[in-house]
């Protein structure tokens, strides 16, 4: 009788033993499974919140094409020839250096109230900032051409400027910029027109 009941008692506690490593295998595997998942939605989530958590740059480097319409008016004696107003449209083309100097060359057609020019020239800009909308501040400058009358009315020039870009696509951004234009004559030193000039572009870079 004995006997019996010692067996009985082994029989139970190997049952127990085997139930039990059974229910400590499975806690384990499921363990395993939520920390593998918990992990997945971790990284998930860590990489959702960097991208949109990082901050919009805008264009950072490379080509880049602007291209302009302006309006300038006169300031001070307007009563002399390609002194009183104008209106044109520029094409700038260069290299953006990073998030901020770029360096261009444009060309583009200057309509005067009694004549014409054709502007080529440099554009050295700077651009400010790692938000969405940037300030800059530009100085295009070089040669206004009229090949009617190359002599007398050719001119240099300088129009430093302040602005401001607004993304409206991928790569794509209006510009706004308002600045000082001031010319002058090739043939005569001390004949100066200046006018305040407002411009209004798209830009794209890469």
């Amino acid at each position: 009788m004995k006997r019996l009941y010692t067996l009985l008692v082994v029989m139970i506690l190997t049952v127990s033993y085997a139930a039990g490593q059974v229910v400590t295998e499975r806690c384990w595997h499921l363990d395993k499974v939520q920390f593998l998942q918990h992990k997945q939605d971790f990284w998930r989530s860590h990489k959702m919140f960097s991208t949109t958590a990082r901050s919009y740059t805008g264009i950072t480097g490379g080509y880049y094409n602007l291209t302009e319409v302006q309006y300038g008016f006169g300031l001070g004696l307007v009563d002399v020839p390609y002194s009183h107003h104008y209106a044109g449209i520029s094409t700038i083309n260069g290299y953006r250096f990073g998030s901020g100097l770029a360096l261009g060359v444009g060309v583009g057609y200057n309509r005067y109230n009694d004549g014409y020019a054709v502007p080529v020239y440099g554009d050295i800009r700077y651009f400010m900032g790692k938000e969405r909308v940037k300030f800059f501040f530009a100085v295009p400058g070089g040669f206004l051409l009229n090949f009617a009358d190359f002599r007398d009315y050719s001119r240099v020039f300088g129009n430093p400027s302040l602005g401001l870009i607004v993304p409206v696509a991928k790569n794509f951004n209006l510009s706004f910029s308002a600045g000082l234009l001031t010319q002058y004559t090739i043939t005569k030193p001390h004949n100066r027109d200046s006018y305040i000039n407002m411009k209004l572009g798209l830009l794209f870079g890469k």
